[in-house]
């Protein structure tokens, strides 16, 4: 470890753009102010989990009914694939937005705070919109044994109707033919690019997770998809035609603007589907004006975001091999004159082999670490996947203690990725002193 102090402060990017300084967090670790009654109505939340995963629509239909059906007050867009989603749906979002639509975004996971999952014009629920949901409808997620998700989307949704929004952009969380967002009877469907993840639930081939992320497809609903590897748009076309959705599959070549504030080629690609995605959407109300504006000035956090000037820090959720490929090829294009680091941690189940593989080659210094946050993959499984007599890779403990060092051995040239899982979001905020509440 280098004897050299802590680094002190660390940027905000103000409205126009412009990272200026603030200082860092103290190293002691805290946890978000929460009025008593509302952190006792999370943890009541979050203890759904121990239902784990239970796919199907049966529960989610149930306790949507109980809310009054709230998904048939507006148009729903619904978003699937493996990578790109956040990003797609934020950008079709902002499209949306700037075109004088009042929009409901529904993602996950969060990266620091619940409340980032349900958002209006950009704008987080606020507490007392949780804490009312959860007294109103607590009877029906217990008798019903509703899973965290489940209750999640029923929450979103009933908050959309409340806030009555125009449409709602809907992020898929996990596969697509009977994830809770399907319950809800989307108007339009969007595919990102399919990849291999999430093996243990959706299956061992790609053609099966395919089959499981088209399962989306509605007869009647038209379909829009970025550009898939042969076998996966052999399987999208097969499943428009077994429930008749038109299915349109977005050429790289459509002339889109890049998102400004969204670097990489992945993120053109990501827009190009939003783009076109929206486009349909509006019909003749489209602006290209608007439509440009909107799609330079998005804001995704977590996805190759600097959040320190000098040395530069990315901070970035890629977590399987598709993922972290589309870091590296924005890595790439950086023009850094010193060394490069990096902080892991990844969650089980994320093709750990192949991620190290990809990314050992690319680094100076490696540090991993551990989110510990459901299911994580150890440190040490992973620094031995990694080689344990591989001198540039060491393993330091808590991730907060992982980063801060990092930070404070690289030089003003240095680079500093902090890659590998959404989890490790509370713990970049916490050092950084950021939020991940605005998207403006």
């Amino acid at each position: 470890m280098s004897a050299n102090p802590p680094p002190t402060e660390a940027p905000i990017m103000d409205r126009g753009g412009v990272v200026r300084s603030a200082p860092l967090a103290p190293t002691a670790p805290s946890r978000p102010a929460l009025a008593d009654p509302l952190r006792a109505q999370l943890e009541e939340l979050y203890s759904l989990e121990r239902r784990g995963i239970k796919l199907g629509l049966g529960p989610t239909q149930d306790l949507l009914q109980r809310c009054g059906n709230p998904q048939l007050d507006f148009p729903i867009i619904q978003i699937a694939g493996t990578n790109g989603k956040g990003s797609t749906a934020a950008l079709a979002a902002h499209i949306l937005k700037h075109h004088g639509l009042k929009v409901g975004l529904f993602t996950s996971p969060h990266l620091a705070r619940f409340h980032e999952r349900i958002r209006v014009d950009g704008v987080c629920i606020e507490d007392r919109h949780i804490g009312a949901w959860m007294e109103t409808h607590r009877a029906a997620v217990q008798e019903l044994e509703t899973t965290f998700f489940e209750a999640t989307t029923a929450m979103a949704l009933s908050h959309f109707k409340a806030e009555q929004v125009d449409i709602a952009v809907l992020e898929t969380g996990l596969g697509g033919r009977l994830d809770a967002t399907t319950a809800t009877g989307p108007s339009w469907t969007a595919l990102t690019p399919i990849a291999l993840d999430h093996m243990e639930t959706l299956g061992d081939t790609i053609e099966a997770i395919a089959r499981e992320k088209a399962g989306i497809l509605r007869p009647g609903v038209p379909c829009f998809s970025a550009r898939q590897t042969p076998a996966v748009q052999e399987v999208i076309q097969a499943e428009g035609r077994r429930v008749n959705s038109p299915v349109t599959f977005i050429s790289e070549d459509l002339l889109v603007p890049r998102p400004l504030r969204l670097p990489g080629d992945h993120q053109h690609r990501n827009a190009q589907l939003a783009w076109t995605l929206t486009q349909a959407v509006l019909g003749l109300k489209f602006d290209e004006v608007q439509a440009t504006l909107a799609v330079e000035t998005t804001i995704w956090p977590g996805r190759y975001q600097q959040v320190r000037a000098r040395p530069k820090v990315i901070y970035d959720v890629a977590h399987n091999p598709h993922g972290v490929g589309a870091f590296i090829d924005t890595l790439r294009g950086e023009s850094i004159r010193g060394r490069q680091w990096l902080v892991l941690a990844l969650q089980q189940g994320k093709n750990a082999h192949q991620v190290l593989d990809l990314l050992l080659k690319e680094f100076d210094r490696v540090i991993i670490t551990q989110t510990e946050t459901r299911h994580f993959l150890p440190a040490v499984q992973l620094a031995a996947l990694a080689g344990a007599a591989n001198p540039k890779v060491q393993v330091k403990l808590p991730a907060s203690l992982a980063i801060r060092d990092a930070v404070a051995e690289a030089g003003d040239s240095d680079l500093v990725a902090i890659l590998g899982s959404h989890y490790l979001g509370p713990v970049v905020a916490e050092v950084f002193k950021i939020s991940f509440d605005r998207l403006s």
